[in-house]
């Protein structure tokens, strides 16, 4: 195997190798291929991944064709990235996907009421971003999909409930992901305890109601500061609902490009979504690749130092950039 493959290629192998159902084995060896650097020195791993996808496709689709019901957990990717919201059994989830998207799960005070995932789509300025409400964590049983839906989410969301022994929770909730071989951590960490690199970033949100539990908060913050970042949130209220999803935002780490034609406004309704330090060549392969093939160089405003300044196809993008091609 080449040796100077890309941390994301590794990252991309381990998920592959501990996903569960066909599909997800699918999505795993489709980012495989594409974090692969194409060199000369990659064609053999790169034709062998390909066989690979192959038979993993025709395996998916043969599962499909038994007549078994379609798994809850086959939830189609939609907006700039997926949230997957976890939590003990009673916390409030279902709660605050109903405050925050356009999804309408079964809500009730008894614990267990979400059986299965729930998706919505949460705005954030002029972009969506996918949360998807979970069944409650259980040292008993986690369902092979659901562990796949979180280690392949771009964010992880632990929410506890500040009135029922959150410290309890939070450690229940950690253990059992453990348990189940899911690494996750905040992005300000680099590593996990192994040394490797999470699966998926994390925030932990605290839903609290009621102002009087501010000292509560307070202190359980503390006790866990050199370990995790907090965000306490009111559905009842909307107290820091912006500045939940203002973390969101930061934590996926995505950056807003908007697409301008030659001589024409750019259209500022419809960005265009890509990582941070994401180039100028990104953006044009984003749009079609003979694009980005036939790119000579283009024009920024926002990031550069004057408006419509000129710049090459390596230039790095910045949030809410605005960019004309010239090919």
């Amino acid at each position: 195997m080449p040796t100077n493959l890309p941390t994301e290629y590794y990252n991309a192998e381990k998920r592959y190798k501990e996903a569960d159902t066909p599909t997800e084995k699918v999505r795993c060896l489709e980012e495989l291929i594409s974090a692969i650097p194409k060199h000369k020195g990659t064609d053999h791993l790169r034709a062998d991944l390909r066989r690979k996808l192959s038979k993993m496709k025709e395996a998916a689709q043969t599962k499909k064709k038994t007549g078994k019901q379609e798994s809850p957990y086959q939830i189609d990717w939609e907006g700039a990235g997926r949230v997957v919201l976890l939590g003990m059994a009673n916390v409030g989830k279902s709660s605050v996907l109903t405050t925050l998207t356009n999804a309408t799960p079964k809500v009730d005070a008894a614990p267990f009421t979400t059986w299965g995932p729930t998706p919505g789509m949460m705005p954030i300025e002029n972009i969506q971003v996918q949360l998807i409400d979970t069944p409650p964590l259980s040292r008993d049983h986690i369902e092979p999909e659901m562990k796949d839906l979180i280690r392949n989410a771009d964010l992880v969301m632990i929410l506890l409930d500040l009135q029922a022994f959150p410290i309890q929770q939070l450690e229940d909730s950690l253990a059992i992901l453990k348990g189940h071989r899911i690494e996750i951590c905040c992005r300000d960490n680099e590593e996990t305890e192994t040394g490797r690199p999470p699966i998926v970033p994390m925030i932990i949100v605290s839903k609290h109601d009621d102002a009087s539990q501010d000292e509560d908060f307070e202190v359980f913050c503390e006790l866990f500061a050199d370990e995790w970042s907090f965000l306490s949130i009111s559905t009842e209220t909307g107290r820091n609902i912006d500045q939940f999803k203002q973390k969101i935002f930061d934590t996926l780490e995505i950056i807003r490009i908007y697409s301008k034609p030659p001589g024409k406004e750019p259209n500022m309704d419809a960005p265009f979504v890509m990582k941070k330090g994401g180039t100028v060549e990104d953006f044009a392969r984003k749009i079609h690749k003979e694009l980005a093939d036939s790119l000579k160089t283009a024009r920024v405003w926002g990031s550069g130092q004057f408006d419509g300044q000129q710049v090459s196809r390596d230039y790095v993008l910045h949030d809410e950039d605005v960019v004309e091609l010239v090919v």
